[in-house]
């Protein structure tokens, strides 16, 4: 990077799911006079982001490198909630348990989770406090995100998603990007937030003529439930066994009265958006009875409110990348945020606006900032 930094004009931001919708309001924010424009094929928080669990801790993350950026994301939440009326978005702390149901049983109700009243609970122990853990409700929290950063100038353009990037003749600058119907949009900087799909974006280098972003998907199926009785706010990882098989589902009560409910993953091929996503009966028709087998008085026989399934984005290391693409100047990288993405999209954005605002980020030690930037994972 020259000693001098030229700031972008305009920004354009590929996605708008939680990590483009967390780029673009601190983008807002931090440069209000900055052109800043979000472009989206299918819709605000349509894949991962409108259909994950919400789930926040503040040290999970702590034995890995990703341990300080999860912890200021954690912060920058409740500083969110605050600004933005966390309530009308599902913005609260919980009380968070490791629960084992199965045969090992011994018929003891959990007094602490009196709604799991069934007499297979083995074991119960804490996971996190209203200290270390919370919640969101993802959809809400991204639409809020965009809805504020609208009001200070963003342009947001939905149904048309970006097939190509636009160099200069050395390949090596951005100028803007090709949209789905062979139309352009210029600008001098460029921001991959696209998810599992960043992966399917070709970017031009001197290395790699058409190369990929290393990005993986994997398939997670959930449901929303009404259930029949209030649920208070504890978050619950499962271990549950129905005959021989085992389960770890994840049950999260919400503050509008319903109940979000998810399972394992699965490898079926990422379709080509988020509108061809296909849901699977099956895996539905599982997380319906293990629901019903976790609380039969709450959730057997509970309203379906939505099935829904989406695809996890994660790179090799298993760390996102945050940062410059390594040899084009102007073109930056937000994606692979993996389970965490909602966690940490706000210091994601964060990141993001202080290193194309002011060419370097200084919110973070620069251990995690190289732990997760693009150089040499690209």
């Amino acid at each position: 990077m020259s000693a001098i930094y030229n700031k972008p004009q305009h920004v354009i931001v590929i996605g708008a799911g939680a990590i483009g919708a967390s780029v673009s309001y601190f983008l807002s924010k931090k440069d209000p006079g900055l052109r800043v424009t979000v472009v989206e094929k299918s819709g605000v928080a349509k894949a991962a982001s409108g259909k994950s669990g919400g789930f926040l801790a503040l040290d999970w993350s702590d034995s890995t490198e990703l341990g300080p950026l999860s912890r200021k994301s954690f912060q920058l939440h409740e500083q969110l909630a605050k600004e933005l009326d966390g309530e009308a978005y599902g913005y609260r702390r919980v009380d968070t348990y490791a629960v084992t149901i199965g045969s090992s049983a011994t018929g003891k109700k959990i007094n602490k989770i009196a709604w799991l009243d069934t007499e297979k609970v083995a074991a119960a122990s804490s996971m996190g406090t209203t200290k270390s853990t919370a919640q969101v409700h993802p959809y809400k929290f991204t639409n809020a995100l965009i809805d504020d950063s609208k009001k200070r100038g963003v342009q947001v353009r939905i149904g048309q998603g970006v097939k190509s990037l636009i160099y200069d003749d050395s390949l090596k600058k951005m100028k803007g990007v090709v949209l789905d119907d062979d139309s352009e949009i210029e600008g001098d900087a460029v921001v991959v937030c696209m998810g599992p799909w960043s992966g399917h974006l070709p970017i031009k280098s001197g290395r790699s003529p058409r190369g990929r972003l290393p990005i993986m998907a994997a398939r997670a199926h959930s449901i929303v439930v009404k259930p029949h009785q209030e649920v208070p706010a504890q978050a619950l990882f499962c271990s549950l066994q129905i005959g021989r098989k085992f389960y770890d589902p994840e049950i999260y009560p919400r503050n509008d009265s319903t109940v979000y409910i998810c399972g394992e993953t699965d490898d079926e091929p990422l379709p080509a958006s988020a509108d061809d996503i296909k849901v699977e009966e099956s895996s539905i028709s599982t997380l319906q009875q293990l629901a019903a087998v976790a609380s039969p008085s709450h959730l057997d026989g509970a309203e379906l409110l939505a099935k829904q399934a989406c695809y996890l984005p994660s790179s090799r290391d298993g760390l996102p990348l945050i940062g410059e693409y390594p040899a084009v100047q102007g073109l930056y990288i937000a994606t692979g945020h993996s389970c965490w993405g909602i966690l940490n999209s706000p210091v994601t954005g964060l990141m993001m606006s202080e290193l194309i605002v002011d060419g370097k980020i200084s919110s973070l030690d620069q251990a995690t900032v190289a732990a997760v930037s693009p150089k040499g994972r690209c």
